[in-house]
């Protein structure tokens, strides 16, 4: 089964700060969601991890680079979608070099490493892109970025933060709960629009 979440923000004490996330810091919250992704998914399954699995602010602080290894205590194959902190890690630490970093990503356990996406859940298309102003017009999106600030639907699509499910992913279930939800009243509701 795929699972689908993003901005983990790894390594990061200012988001949980920020963020009002419940943890101590950032290695509280990386053990916890991460014990929260070995609980329902197994080496069978595909976690979709889409945009922000890492935070980076500086070229000066390789932490980012360090975290991106935590890929390897998720049980599930992981694939990550290019996010604002991993273009920065690419930017600062890979000389601008998509094909060194997704090299990179490769060694350490990622099971794959692209900018964007489509996929195939519950017989709809959906584009996986981590900015929702990237968003496809021509299909569903899934996106993250806007942590909690845009909230769970837009007309387009669904924002799959880690902040917006309790730092759980979300799994094909939940996507077709949405879609349900969608069609049956979020799209029928003209404050929505």
């Amino acid at each position: 089964m795929n699972f689908f979440t993003s901005d983990l923000h790894y390594g990061s004490d200012d988001t949980v700060k920020f963020d009002n996330r419940p943890f101590r810091n950032a290695k509280h919250f990386a053990k916890q969601t991460i014990k929260n992704f070995n609980k329902i998914m197994t080496k069978k399954d595909t976690l979709y991890v889409i945009g922000d699995f890492a935070d980076c602010h500086s070229q000066t602080d390789r932490k980012c680079i360090e975290v991106l290894s935590l890929v390897k205590k998720i049980k599930a194959k992981v694939v990550l979608i290019l996010g604002n902190n991993e273009e920065r890690i690419i930017k600062y630490f890979f000389d601008g070099n998509f094909d060194k970093f997704k090299d990179y990503c490769l060694s350490v356990g990622f099971a794959s490493v692209k900018e964007n996406d489509t996929i195939n859940i519950c017989n709809t298309t959906f584009f996986l892109t981590h900015k929702p102003k990237h968003h496809n017009g021509e299909m569903l999106n899934l996106f993250g970025h806007s942590h909690k600030a845009l909230g769970l639907y837009k007309p387009f699509g669904f924002n799959i933060g880690c902040d917006l499910n309790n730092y759980r992913p979300y799994s094909e279930k939940d996507i077709q709960t949405l879609l349900d939800k969608k069609s049956k009243y979020w799209d029928k509701d003209e404050n929505l629009k």
